[in-house]
């Protein structure tokens, strides 16, 4: 997530999540100069198992952003929010983002299951076939917003979004795989020399 300051002053932004167990927020609070942006990167740590597909997932972000004195330090954000909060309370900018997971269907998992064990499948030094665990990436987080109209008289602030976590492409395998196989190639060499 990108977080834009338009206005002609300094911004200070904060990043609530109604989840704090499943995600990361860094940074969740900072301090953005006049036409400058920051990237807020949200991590996601995890569900303990895959959601059905009719799953409602009920996770929020919500991101608050105030004016800040000129002097204002980014370690001091988090410190001085609820100062800066009583503040400017009528000047808070604050915008909602829900979080919606796209799960696959079970077929696709099992066919990229196949083709990924199938690719995982590597000779070791020794001559034996051994299986890697992969990991299966089966979704992404989506955060849908909906346009809202903007006072023109207010300064404000833009927020974009970008996928969290990407499925790993076969391409990437594939050069995992080389370089797996040019590593073993030199410690191999490197015994018998």
């Amino acid at each position: 997530m990108t977080i834009t300051n338009n206005a002609p002053h300094n911004i200070a932004f904060k990043v609530k999540t109604t989840a704090p167990k499943f995600y990361c927020v860094r940074p969740n609070a900072a301090v953005v100069a006049p036409g400058e942006s920051v990237e807020v990167q949200v991590i996601f740590l995890g569900l303990s198992e895959e959601p059905t597909a009719s799953y409602n997932c009920r996770d929020k972000f919500l991101v608050i952003t105030l004016p800040a004195p000129e002097d204002l330090e980014v370690k001091d954000v988090s410190s001085a929010w609820s100062q800066l909060e009583a503040q400017h309370s009528d000047e808070a900018i604050s915008k909602k983002i829900k979080v919606k997971y796209l799960i696959e269907e079970q077929s696709e998992i099992n066919d990229d299951k196949k083709s990924l064990e199938a690719q995982e499948t590597i000779v070791g030094s020794s001559g034996s076939e051994s299986k890697h665990p992969q990991k299966d990436v089966n979704g992404k987080d989506e955060t849908p917003v909906a346009p809202q109209k903007v006072d023109e008289s207010k300064p404000t602030t833009t927020t974009e979004t970008k996928d969290i976590a990407e499925p790993k492409t076969d391409n990437f395998l594939n050069l995992k795989l080389l370089m797996l196989v040019v590593v073993l190639g030199f410690i191999i060499r490197w015994f018998y020399n």
